[in-house]
């Protein structure tokens, strides 16, 4: 059994190794639908579980914004998953939305810090790469807004023969 299955049928938070796993991880892409079920990317520049410990603040760019409110506002539907390079340990959190605004300088400290998880990240699996972090740091973009979304499910998503389990489900409460 894996150390991140929920204990009961329902969590009511996420369990604490997924919550250690966020603090360490170096890379997150985030996925809407619309009503016509065609999907859209939105790369995320950072992340952060929220104060309730039952959902995720995701980072957005400018970039990657395009269809995020459109698709929203059909569906609520948001897929985020989530990378630690290296050891490829990877999840993706699945839920609703609850809120978007303006990201602000708190949220781009946050993404600071993601930043340098990704360049740290590739420099361990690169000897070549040390000396550039900047450069590195360079690929995560600066946030243009920030979305917040209730998980509801958690997948196990690193590469083998568990990927794709569900690993836990969590209360559907406000």
């Amino acid at each position: 059994m894996s150390p991140v299955r929920s204990p009961e049928p329902l969590a009511r938070v996420l369990p604490g190794v997924l919550v250690q796993f966020l603090d360490r991880a170096s890379v997150a892409v985030a996925c809407t639908r619309d009503r016509d079920l065609v999907p859209r990317i939105h790369y995320v520049s950072g992340w952060q579980l929220d104060a309730d410990q039952k959902s995720i603040w995701c980072f957005i760019p400018k970039e990657f914004t395009p269809g995020l409110q459109e698709s929203l506002d059909d569906n609520r539907r948001f897929a985020l998953t989530v990378e630690h390079i290296g050891p490829h340990e990877t999840y993706q959190f699945k839920g609703t939305g609850l809120s978007l605004r303006p990201a602000t300088d708190h949220d781009a400290a946050v993404v600071a810090r993601c930043r340098g998880r990704f360049a740290s990240a590739l420099i361990a699996l690169q000897a070549k790469l040390a000396g550039k972090t900047a450069v590195l740091e360079r690929y995560i973009l600066d946030p243009a807004v920030a979305f917040r979304f209730a998980v509801r499910e958690i997948y196990l998503q690193t590469p083998g023969p568990g990927a794709g389990t569900l690993l836990a489900k969590l209360e559907d409460t406000p």
